[in-house]
């Protein structure tokens, strides 16, 4: 396949205060061997700006500065918009803090080149501090204590998730998207700021028609959680797990659906907080429930408190 016949590839990494991962991972995909590839980096709107270590260390990166933190979702919007604008044929959304194989790109964008109704393809995901087991392959909406469930998480890498198949959502920690899903289906929803949007996405591309492929022939490693308060139990990201559990329950389940959910949250969630108060973690219980009543009460996402935004000059 000649260069001239390649479709064109835009790889968006976001980044959010965690430019020495960034870095790390423009290293790896420097040495990507695709032939039609541009990199577009989006700080989501940094403590301090890293244009100055991004361009130094990849020179012919598109850098795009967002001025405030638009979530995972948002953020990556940015650079979707600009590859649609740049008339790119993919898009492939790839956390800053992954490391990619040199041939992750071919084997992706060929899985998507073969049938035209693929709207967006995973990958294989390592565990990067555990290289021998999967960090997540693919996933299922289940409706039931956490509403989805992550197939092969830290599962070894023994063949078992080695045959490429359609799947419900794959995580969005890597995703390739042909231009012409985008177009169909959209960009992320930005209400889910981050966690479960591309769960979301790939429900509603499903649900027009297109299909949601597993590749595990492409491969790339992840470190895990480095923006979102790291590996623990009590993180920003339990409220937003809450929340966002509501907000996609809300928009695609069916009655029975919803009521199955909020049965499993009656049933776990007390549950839940006992086991967490054996090891002192049952603040992350308490976090996750705010999430889910701020959800049902439609309050806008507190993004200060969260620490996800700084404080206002005003103090407000």
């Amino acid at each position: 396949m000649t260069s001239s016949s390649t479709p064109s590839v835009a790889i968006i990494v976001v980044n959010w205060n965690g430019v020495a991962d960034t870095v790390e991972c423009l290293r790896t995909l420097a040495a990507v061997r695709y032939p039609r590839f541009e990199v577009v980096v989006v700080d989501n709107g940094s403590a301090a700006s890293p244009r100055e270590a991004v361009v130094s260390c990849a020179p012919g990166v598109t850098y795009i500065e967002t001025g405030t933190n638009l979530g995972y979702a948002g953020g990556n919007n940015v650079g979707l918009r600009y590859a649609l604008e740049r008339g790119h044929d993919y898009a492939f959304v790839l956390n800053n803090d992954t490391l990619v194989e040199p041939d992750f790109l071919e084997h992706a964008v060929a899985t998507a080149e073969s049938d035209v109704r693929i709207g967006v393809v995973g990958v294989k995901i390592i565990a990067w501090d555990q290289p021998q087991r999967v960090w997540v392959a693919y996933g299922q909406v289940t409706y039931r204590q956490g509403l989805v469930r992550l197939i092969g998480y830290y599962s070894l890498d023994d063949g078992s998730f080695d045959q490429q198949r359609d799947v419900e959502w794959v995580p969005g920690t890597a995703m390739l998207f042909p231009r012409r899903a985008l177009e169909a289906v959209g960009l992320f929803d930005e209400e889910f700021f981050a966690y479960h949007e591309d769960v979301d996405w790939c429900t509603a591309a499903r649900a027009r028609g297109f299909r949601v492929v597993f590749a595990p022939a492409a491969r790339i490693y992840h470190k895990g959680h480095r923006s979102s308060g790291g590996k623990g139990y009590v993180t920003p990201r339990q409220y937003l797990a809450g929340h966002n559990m509501v907000l996609y329950v809300r928009k695609h389940a069916t009655p029975i659906q919803a009521a199955k959910f909020w049965a499993f949250q009656l049933m776990t969630l007390p549950l839940q907080y006992l086991r967490r108060c054996m090891t002192g973690e049952q603040a992350g219980v308490t976090t996750k429930v705010r999430g889910m009543l701020d959800a049902l009460r439609r309050r806008p996402l507190p993004l200060v408190a969260l620490g996800f935004r700084p404080p206002s000059r005003s103090g407000k």
